[in-house]
């Protein structure tokens, strides 16, 4: 009996120092204010190794974009895609969260938590071990423009398919923490156009 209590001694107390070893969970983000921003892209592709179909693409960049934290009112159109192009083009609306700093003029703030999103096969569902190239395009033409921070990423999308690793992009962004947040209804609209 006195070796069963040592042992259970022991395995307690290694599991409360778990913490001090940095094995405990993170700690939920502290939530920030933040209002709805919308954005209107339009992204043109080139030279991609294999051809989408305009639904292919649709469910791509709708399924990148909700990971992102875009509030699912969003609209997409594709074209030049299909059989003929492996250039097509794509024109994003959506809104994402955005800090801002709480006044009088601001109706509606909404609350977001910072999260590091990871992107890769199979995250979200729609990327396959294909879209490498897709990928990276993405992360030049997407991100960059809405001022997300790429933590990390990995797109050997040249390397031959026996070196090549899992690719990866890795983004901090704002996740709004109540998924039925109203739109913001300001005086002026929050309305960015990047070409």
């Amino acid at each position: 009996m006195k070796f069963r209590s040592c042992k259970l001694m022991l395995i307690s107390a290694a599991l409360t120092s778990l913490p001090a070893l940095g094995f405990a969970q993170a700690a939920p983000q502290a939530a920030q204010p933040a209002a709805w921003v919308a954005h209107d892209l339009n992204i043109d592709l080139h030279d991609l190794p294999g051809r989408y179909s305009c639904d292919d693409l649709w469910q791509k960049f709708h399924d990148v974009l909700l990971v992102l934290g875009a509030r699912p009112d969003l609209k997409i159109l594709t074209t030049r895609c299909g059989r003929a192009s492996r250039s097509p083009s794509v024109r994003l609306q959506f809104s994402v969260p955005e800090l801002v700093k709480p006044t009088p003029s601001r109706e509606l703030i909404i609350d977001a938590a910072a999260a590091t999103s990871r992107l890769e096969p199979g995250h979200p569902a729609s990327l396959n071990d294909a879209d490498c190239e897709l990928l990276r395009q993405m992360k030049d033409r997407l991100l960059a423009p809405l001022s997300q921070r790429v933590v990390s990423f990995n797109l050997a999308c040249s390397a031959p398919p026996s070196r090549r690793a899992r690719f990866n992009v890795s983004v901090q962004t704002l996740k709004p923490l109540d998924s039925h947040a109203r739109v913001a209804e300001e005086r002026e609209p929050l309305l960015k156009r990047t070409n």
